[in-house]
């Protein structure tokens, strides 16, 4: 079990998750065998991420690819990984995706009077840094509430299938 781009957007899905024993099988034997006997089990990181997988599974299929639905996430240009990377995982997930370069966007204003956050996820270079304060004013603008967030918030969302909030995953 790993947080890589492609097992996050997999998991969105709410897929059974299988160990590759599951292939070996398959390739020796003459029939299909039974699921099963092959899902995947990995103790360890299950408590590196503080997750049980089949919880998360299940939430995955009740999620059912809309966990960010409504949820707009903006991304510094700059990034590690990339914004394709993030934007595959916050796409997979329903939500709203950006790439967001200083400039106001096409953030839809909050007529309600009801505190929505949108979420930028952020580096920690000069660069991104000089981001925040932009960002930060546009969400106020048009009635929002920003959250200026590492790349861990958006893993942690998708790897747990449940969005949960930690002030350690403010970027400073």
């Amino acid at each position: 079990m790993v947080r890589t781009q492609k097992f996050l957007c997999a998991l969105a899905n709410g897929v059974t998750i299988l160990n590759s024993k599951f292939i070996d099988t398959c390739l020796s034997s003459s029939s299909m065998p039974s699921t099963n006997s092959f899902i995947l089990q990995d103790k360890a990181n299950e408590k590196r991420f503080n997750i049980k997988l089949a919880e998360v599974v299940k939430r995955a299929k009740a999620n059912s690819r809309c966990l960010l639905r409504g949820i707009a996430v903006y991304c510094a240009e700059g990034i590690p990984n990339g914004p394709e990377t993030y934007k595959s995982i916050v796409e997979a997930n329903g939500g709203e995706f950006s790439v967001y370069r200083g400039r106001a966007g096409a953030l839809r204003k909050r007529e309600d009077g009801e505190e929505e956050a949108v979420y930028l996820l952020t580096g920690t270079t000069p660069k991104d840094k000089a981001l925040w304060p932009k960002f930060g004013q546009m969400a106020r603008d048009n009635g929002h509430v920003p959250r200026i967030v590492l790349t861990e918030w958006l893993l942690d969302t998708a790897m747990s299938q449940e969005i949960k909030w930690r002030d350690a995953y403010l970027a400073k």
